[in-house]
């Protein structure tokens, strides 16, 4: 995108205070993981161990050890992102007996909006530690809310993963 998505406009709102509204609305404790040397934000901000590699599986590992116990993990790059999605997928990870939920949009996984269980820990650090940083490999064995389920219970775009400009030109038809 050429700049920081925290602080990407979409509907008069940022990506970031876009997606801790949502967040808020959906669980008792919000916390945001920040890169090494990143800046403190507007609410509770943990940091990840330094690394030399950039690759999101980090803050992962930064936010199941933080949280030791199942956590929901939500990256800014879901700018439509509303509460009752989150509400329902909270719902989904704690009747689940599986160690990651998470749901299929477009296609694809969506693994930064979704729920880690505590014991996905050494997996996540032993991917890190073989240098393999694709967040859908930790997905085997993961329940997977399909993207039919979620279309048939909610309207618009909510999973709409924005990492492109034209993805963002996209999400503007529905902020």
């Amino acid at each position: 995108m050429g700049r920081s998505k925290l602080e990407i406009e979409l509907g008069g709102a940022t990506f970031f205070d876009r997606a801790v509204s949502a967040a808020n609305a959906a669980f008792d404790n919000v916390i945001a993981v920040q890169k090494p040397g990143g800046d403190a934000l507007s609410i509770d901000t943990i940091f990840e161990e330094p690394h030399d590699d950039e690759a999101a599986i980090f803050g992962v590992l930064a936010a199941v050890r933080h949280a030791n116990a199942t956590c929901f993990l939500l990256a800014v790059d879901y700018p439509l992102i509303d509460a009752e999605v989150l509400r329902y997928l909270r719902g989904r990870v704690a009747r689940s007996s599986s160690s990651i939920v998470v749901p299929r949009w477009s296609g694809k996984l969506q693994m930064l909006c979704a729920g880690y269980a505590y014991d996905v820990e050494p997996v996540v650090a032993g991917h890190i530690a073989e240098r393999r940083y694709d967040l859908r490999g930790l997905a085997r064995g993961a329940e997977i809310v399909e993207e039919e389920e979620l279309r048939a219970r909610f309207g618009g775009e909510p999973l709409l993963n924005v990492n492109t400009p034209e993805e963002l030109e996209s999400a503007m038809r529905y902020a």
